[in-house]
């Protein structure tokens, strides 16, 4: 359920960033390059985040996507560019550990319990993808 009202938080800004950024007085193409960054970011860190959290420990990388968002969010309050660009960056990690270590940290703890995982998958994908449905 956590998971779901990370991803609430995650898509309801997203609207507003472009007019935030706009009232701080950039341009389309300064706002077009700081979404390309947080893109970029995702991208580029989404191939590591994942194996890292395997790795290290899952519940960790979860505690680390909520500390790095909250950093993500706190940029935004700066009009100075590079801050926005880093608070993007930071963004662009936080959405790459939103969407692996948290789903991941659920199966390892449901393994250890050793029940159907065919079931629970179908479950857990079921009621997530319909709150999500009512989110967005």
């Amino acid at each position: 359920m956590f998971c779901v009202a990370a991803t609430a938080g995650d898509w309801l800004q997203g609207p507003y960033v472009y007019y935030l950024y706009s009232t701080y007085g950039f341009g389309k193409r300064d706002i077009g390059q700081l979404f390309i960054a947080g893109f970029g970011s995702s991208m580029l860190f989404g191939t590591i985040v994942g194996s890292l959290a395997d790795k290290q420990d899952r519940k960790r990388a979860c505690v680390t996507y909520c500390i790095v968002y909250i950093l993500s969010c706190i940029t935004k309050h700066s009009p100075q560019y590079r801050v926005l660009m880093v608070g993007r960056i930071l963004g662009g990690i936080a959405t790459s550990l939103l969407n692996s270590a948290f789903e991941s940290w659920l199966i390892a703890e449901h393994n250890k319990v050793s029940l159907s995982l065919i079931f629970f998958l179908l479950m857990n994908h079921e009621s997530s993808w319909v709150f999500e449905i009512y989110v967005s």
